[in-house]
């Protein structure tokens, strides 16, 4: 996990009945990632939502997966952990015929942040803890 722990921690993580799963995370305010992006206004970078959502996908695999293209990537409203220092993650993944699609929203009670949907394939297992 190149974010978890360092950049933000999971506060809940529950699986739904339709096969999602919804984490809630904490934003570490005072990552050097905030203090780059920018000093006086921190944003969370897209990059980072990215990540994030790799890493969730990985640690429900527990394999490390490599996303092979983007079907929809939307930035639909900033992310100031000022404002926001927690935020809900909804994502969900399943097998196409040759690899498997991901779907992720980031979002806070009525404020949708970020859509994403893509296509992955694993790439390795993860050793365990």
């Amino acid at each position: 996990m190149i974010l978890q722990n360092r950049f933000y921690r999971t506060v809940s993580m529950q699986d739904t009945d339709n096969g999602q799963y919804l984490a809630n995370i904490a934003l570490e305010r005072e990552s050097q990632i905030f203090k780059a992006h920018f000093p006086n206004l921190p944003i969370l970078p897209g990059a980072c939502l990215v990540q994030i959502s790799k890493e969730f996908i990985e640690e429900k695999l527990q394999q490390k997966i490599q996303i092979v293209q983007f079907k929809n990537l939307k930035f639909l409203k900033t992310i100031n952990p000022d404002e926001f220092p927690e935020i809900t993650i909804c994502f969900a993944y399943k097998k196409n015929e040759e690899n498997y699609t991901a779907s992720i929203t980031y979002s806070k009670n009525e404020h949708l942040f970020c859509k994403l949907d893509y296509f992955f394939v694993h790439c390795s297992l993860i050793p365990p803890p």
